[in-house]
């Protein structure tokens, strides 16, 4: 987002930067990944506002790998613009 000279609200963020992927990425990113995105960013508020101890190890592993890939697509969509 920030790269296209985009900034998310403060209100709904990550709400905002979910919705910047699917519009941006479109076909680039698979469904899949705005759909672990979106869940990480639920989870994220579950686990910050309302419990605690709600991700196993074997889900952040998962989630580290998740985002290598997420990182790898990004990047080639910004080396594309560059």
């Amino acid at each position: 987002m920030f790269e296209r000279g985009y900034r998310p609200s403060s209100v709904d963020g990550h709400v905002t930067v979910v919705k910047f992927l699917r519009a941006v990425l479109g076909g680039q990113a698979s469904d899949r990944i705005i759909l672990v995105f979106n869940g990480m960013r639920k989870k994220r508020h579950r686990i910050l506002y309302e419990e605690m101890d709600i991700v196993s190890q074997n889900e952040a592993k998962r989630s580290v790998e998740w985002a290598q890939e997420f990182v790898r697509t990004v990047e080639k969509n910004v080396n594309r613009r560059s």
